[in-house]
């Protein structure tokens, strides 16, 4: 398993994300062998570690980390340097590469429903990384831009970077009057827009695909609406060109975006021994209200034994078909937060039953940060460790399985309530 791809996108939030769902849909084309995760990150500094540690061959860069991702790139594209911002990030041997697909995910949906953007008035909400590649990839096809930003001096900086002009956001009733298109990339937890002024026949395009406020005032107003799904798919056919040298069908993208169940109501934490599981798994129950279950004290109490007693009376096989009926037994439970062991992605249907009823989040600590951690005598499968590299090995080994549940990875910190906080934050914002 060590040649398998590694992918991810990285932002904060970052659980709201679909593009999980296009990756793996490409990989099963392609029959490829890979995985797809989610990094929830606290800075910049830590995607680009995280990046090398765990060796990612490509990463998909997200708000609020677009731009100052920027500064860790060892070689961005000119369209990146043109911006100043990076949404897709390249392993190039020990060097990051980075590029801007953005710019695709904006101008190729309108490109499907207008002949040309030449000439166009077009309004871009919000100066952000998004709303500088919206006005660069429209001024690249010849429209005409104006940038509409609350503040004057990041709304001024946008324009002058892009060849625009700016225009403070109170102007938008009378400025949409004459618009063609208007691009709209300041967050739905902003608040709502209005654009009641809105020209007939108008296409107004939704970056956030989470929720929108706009969607169903397009037929009351006439207007044309597209969602930020199509975005989404549009800079990732581009990112995977980048990650994969392939460009994936639109209708694949599609198909897949639309398959999303329903979210189950487990969440479950995984990941190398010494990560925090179990006590951040009591804080974030206590977070949540939840129910607080850990797997390991299960089959102790089941057994009346001690994990290492029942590894060295029955053997790692037995420990985990007992395991494996242990999570059986949960599938029925609601409102559940779930500490599991950490070679309890070792068993096929243990990854199956963890990615498809579960939300499951990985708890990740550096090999550094793990073998401070280890200093007890509890854990069976330290007996027959003689170093740190061994320990790295068994790492390694079980690295692509983690990634394998398609979850969400947070670096887990000394302070476990701190870990479990942002588990919270992701879930209380994106689900």
């Amino acid at each position: 398993m060590e040649n398998e791809i590694l992918l991810g996108v990285a932002g904060l939030p970052v659980l709201h994300s679909k593009s999980p769902l296009m990756f793996e849909a490409i990989f099963k084309t392609l029959k490829l062998k890979g995985s797809y995760i989610r990094l929830c990150a606290k800075n910049a500094e830590e995607i680009a570690r995280i990046f090398r540690e765990l060796k990612f061959n490509g990463m998909n860069i997200t708000a609020p980390f677009k731009e100052k991702i920027f500064h860790h790139i060892n070689f961005p594209s000119n369209d990146a340097k043109a911006l100043g911002s990076v949404n897709t990030v390249i392993a190039d041997n020990e060097a990051l590469r980075g590029e801007n697909t953005d710019i695709f995910g904006v101008t190729e949906p309108l490109l499907l429903r207008l002949k040309s953007l030449k000439g166009k008035n077009c309004l871009v909400l919000g100066a952000g990384g998004a709303g500088i590649a919206a006005a660069y990839g429209l001024r690249q096809n010849g429209a005409d831009v104006i940038i509409l930003n609350k503040f004057q001096e990041e709304g001024q900086g946008a324009a002058k970077k892009t060849d625009s002009r700016f225009a403070n956001l109170y102007m938008l009733s009378s400025l949409i009057k004459d618009a063609d298109v208007v691009i709209n990339t300041i967050p739905y937890e902003a608040g709502s827009l209005d654009i009641s002024n809105i020209k007939k026949g108008a296409i107004f395009f939704d970056a956030t695909y989470k929720k929108s406020h706009y969607r169903n005032l397009a037929e009351g107003l006439q207007f044309s609406f597209i969602g930020g799904e199509e975005w989404l798919i549009h800079q990732g056919i581009h990112a995977c060109r980048h990650f994969l040298n392939f460009c994936p069908e639109r209708q694949l993208l599609e198909n897949a975006l639309n398959q999303q169940k329903e979210n189950p109501s487990i969440i479950s934490l995984v990941g190398f021994m010494a990560s925090g599981k179990s006590s951040t798994g009591v804080a974030l129950a206590q977070r949540l209200n939840f129910d607080f279950v850990d797997t390991d004290a299960i089959i102790e109490n089941k057994m009346n034994m001690t994990i290492r007693e029942i590894f060295e009376k029955f053997g790692e096989e037995k420990f985990r078909e007992i395991e494996s009926s242990v999570l059986l037994e949960l599938s029925d439970r609601k409102n559940l937060v779930l500490s599991c062991g950490g070679g309890i992605i070792l068993r096929e249907e243990n990854r199956k039953f963890l990615k498809e009823k579960t939300i499951p989040f990985w708890l990740y600590t550096s090999m550094e940060e793990t073998l401070k951690r280890v200093n007890d005598d509890s854990r069976p499968l330290l007996k027959n460790i003689s170093s740190s590299e061994e320990l790295n090995v068994m790492f390694e080994r079980r690295k692509n399985l983690y990634a394998s549940l398609y979850g969400t990875l947070i670096v887990s910190t000394e302070d476990p309530t701190k870990t479990a906080e942002l588990i919270y934050e992701e879930i209380r914002l994106s689900l």
